[in-house]
């Protein structure tokens, strides 16, 4: 029972008491010659009615602990802390110089432009090979969509050089937004950009078209990353080979953006971005430095494991027995991934859910605990060999569970707190886990923020352009790290506070310039409006336009641009002045003379 429903039943005992007592002495008046034996005998009844009562009262102390049971907190001792794993890197911290002066094949003498540090990513081997895949693929393209074709009807082959042009135009569009891409080659005014300056606007839309990261002939491998997975496992290998990173690492999801069709597109309710495509990310807690990433296609995978510790094995692999700390949020975190980590040499520390399996029941109940506590409260215990799970009272109860740190660890933190309608600081202590945790955890975000902050986002009918386009900005901020450290390491004394100012963008702009070859003192490229072609009389056949038969057949050029026809012809227009177009010349359509007479002076 409730305390209601024992209040009601104490009210009811009260009055069925005082109705004996009156029936008693009633009884007594009318009973007034009744024998000591039958008198005694009447007290037992009462007396047994009484002690039967008794036992049908409940107690409201039976069924509950109590609020005020005590647990351990800060003043008691953590006898069974555990030394953290001792750190071990493999290599020197930070960048590695050897790595990178193979990369390059040059002394650092040389590393001191933007675009080395780009180039270890996106390196001339792997452009080499993208632009054959595209190149196979811009042929096919030409032959079912002449749009993209040249202006001999063959596709231009893209070279290393011009893809380096089209990746600097991608990163110049991610810090100059425009509305749509087609007004950076606007002609109007308040429309254009120096992205005309990198290429013309048909030759931009043919490489896009035609754009491949996987040999055309292998795409029809049933693995759903089989479009990216060239790209993907080079940039993976790439991003820890050139960088050692601190002890400190954090693992989170990224969602980037997308609403194209796709059988892995996810749905993330309470997040900046709701749909796109879901990665898993580990990064260095410091920089943000991205150095490793797995792409989540879905739940289709036959696991041992649950989701979360499938993926944070994964992408801790590299960084076994090294004595890395680790830190996540309670998606992942779990008393048994706790102790898998301890094996493979990793400190762990991360929120955890308050209902996970292996957690005692008394700490599951956590509204209960806040009633009795204020702010800074604290309570912890040992579980499942030997890890942390310590309880923190702020706003509101906070759990972690850590396999390195000690619970009589604490420090002070400040919250502005409202009383009597004015703000106060109040200091309360807090754990060392909760402010190590709070400290290290945020590296995903900061990755995210750089990576969003100039990131080019183009609509695209295909999903996998996407991710590349993901891809560059993934390179251009490692770059940008690598390139920060490297300043560092190699600046005079008197150069170190310009260095430590230098700002993504600035980094982008000059990493455009050098992709793009434009100048640092270039004028603005301006439109260059078509020249004018004085009206020729309508009679005017001139002696040095003559007809010339070719081996090969192309589209005729004026019945492409009149009616987007594709009307082969083989006859060609001997005259400078024409630039070789095919022109038909036939019984029902005599294109080369309409060509060369007044009614198409307007497609001059």
């Amino acid at each position: 029972m409730d305390g209601d429903d024992g209040a009601q039943f104490r009210t009811l005992k009260k009055r069925r008491n005082l109705t004996d007592d009156l029936q008693f002495k009633e009884e007594d008046v009318a009973h007034e010659g009744m024998s000591p034996q039958e008198e005694d005998l009447l007290d037992q009844e009462l007396l047994q009615e009484e002690t039967d009562e008794e036992e049908m009262e409940p107690d409201p102390e039976a069924k509950h602990e109590p609020d005020w049971v005590s647990y351990p907190s800060y003043s008691d001792s953590d006898l069974n802390a555990p030394n953290p794993i001792p750190f071990t890197p493999r290599r020197p911290l930070g960048i590695d110089l050897g790595n990178v002066c193979r990369a390059l094949g040059s002394g650092t003498k040389k590393m001191s432009r933007e675009i080395n540090f780009f180039m270890l990513f996106f390196t001339e081997a792997v452009v080499a090979d993208i632009c054959s895949f595209t190149n196979h693929q811009g042929w096919a393209l030409v032959l079912n969509c002449p749009t993209y074709s040249s202006d001999k009807g063959t596709w231009m082959e893209v070279t290393i050089n011009e893809f380096y042009t089209f990746l600097g135009l991608f990163i110049y569009m991610g810090f100059s937004v425009l509305p749509d891409v087609h007004r950076h080659w606007g002609t109007k005014s308040l429309q254009g950009s120096w992205a005309r300056g990198f290429m013309s606007r048909d030759r931009f839309k043919a490489i896009l078209a035609a754009l491949h990261v996987v040999d055309p002939l292998k795409e029809d491998n049933p693995d759903r990353l089989n479009k990216l997975c060239y790209l993907t496992d080079h940039l993976k290998q790439k991003c820890q080979q050139l960088f050692q990173p601190n002890q400190n690492l954090s693992i989170d999801e990224r969602m980037v953006k997308s609403k194209g069709r796709s059988g892995f597109k996810q749905y993330m309710k309470r997040k900046p971005t709701l749909w796109g495509f879901k990665l898993w990310v580990i990064v260095t807690s410091d920089s943000g430095y991205t150095l490793d990433f797995n792409i989540y296609t879905g739940s289709s995978v036959e696991r041992d494991t649950d989701l979360a510790t499938t993926v944070v094995e994964s992408l801790l692999q590299p960084f076994e027995d090294q004595g890395h700390n680790v830190w996540f949020d309670n998606f992942y975190t779990s008393p048994a991934l706790m102790v898998k980590l301890l094996e493979m040499g990793i400190n762990a520390c991360g929120t955890c859910k308050a209902n996970r399996k292996q957690i005692p029941a008394e700490y599951k109940d956590v509204k209960r605990w806040e009633r009795t506590t204020t702010r800074g409260d604290m309570r912890w215990c040992r579980i499942e060999g030997n890890i942390l799970l310590i309880q923190w009272r702020d706003t509101r109860a906070v759990t972690c569970l850590s396999n390195f740190h000690s619970a009589n660890d604490a420090t002070e933190t400040t919250r502005f707190v409202k009383n009597g309608g004015n703000w106060t600081k109040e200091v309360s202590p807090q754990p060392t886990v909760i402010s190590d945790y709070n400290k290290n955890m945020g590296g995903v975000d900061r990755s995210d923020q750089m990576i969003k902050s100039y990131g080019f986002l183009q609509k695209t009918n295909k999903w996998w352009k996407t991710l590349f386009f993901h891809f560059i900005d993934i390179s251009v901020v490692n770059s940008f790290i690598l390139f920060k450290e490297w300043q560092l390491i190699h600046a005079e004394p008197a150069d170190v506070s310009r260095i430590m100012n230098l700002t993504q963008i600035d980094f982008r702009e000059n990493l455009a310039r050098q992709l793009g070859g434009i100048d640092i003192q270039a004028s603005f490229p301006l439109h260059s409006s078509k020249r004018v072609v004085p009206p020729s009389p309508p009679s005017s056949v001139h002696t040095a336009h003559v007809p010339i038969l070719e081996e090969s057949s192309r589209r005729c050029w004026l019945c492409y641009r009149k009616q987007k026809a594709e009307h082969k012809t083989k006859v060609v227009c001997a005259a400078p002045e024409c630039n070789g177009k095919r022109l038909c010349l036939v019984r029902d359509r005599n294109c080369f003379q309409s060509w060369h007479s007044a009614e198409c002076d307007q497609f001059r």
